[in-house]
């Protein structure tokens, strides 16, 4: 397929390396192209590619803010552990869902 409107501009930011490595496994799980495309789409929609490619993005989104929110999880679990609270349970993915 061409290109009709070729990409010539650039756009950086930093992130830092445990933000890169969400960035990478995001795509990875969401079956992004690259980071770049990820980027793109969170940022801009794909209004070239209608409401299915929105769709993806929101996936890799969602698939992000899981992850995150299971780091959270463990984290505080750590927490709970070095209290001495031994009734605290780390949540699973399944049990994430319930609250939904």
């Amino acid at each position: 397929m061409a290109i009709t409107k070729p990409r010539t501009r650039l756009v950086n930011f930093r992130v830092s390396e445990d933000e890169f490595k969400s960035l990478r496994e995001a795509c990875e799980t969401g079956g992004a192209r690259s980071i770049s495309d990820f980027a793109r789409h969170a940022v801009l929609g794909a209004p070239e590619k209608g409401a299915n490619e929105s769709k993806e993005v929101l996936g890799l989104r969602l698939a992000l803010i899981e992850e995150k929110m299971g780091e959270v999880d463990a984290k505080l679990f750590q927490i709970a552990r070095l209290l001495g609270d031994s009734n605290v349970v780390p949540m699973t993915r399944t049990a994430a869902f319930q609250f939904s």
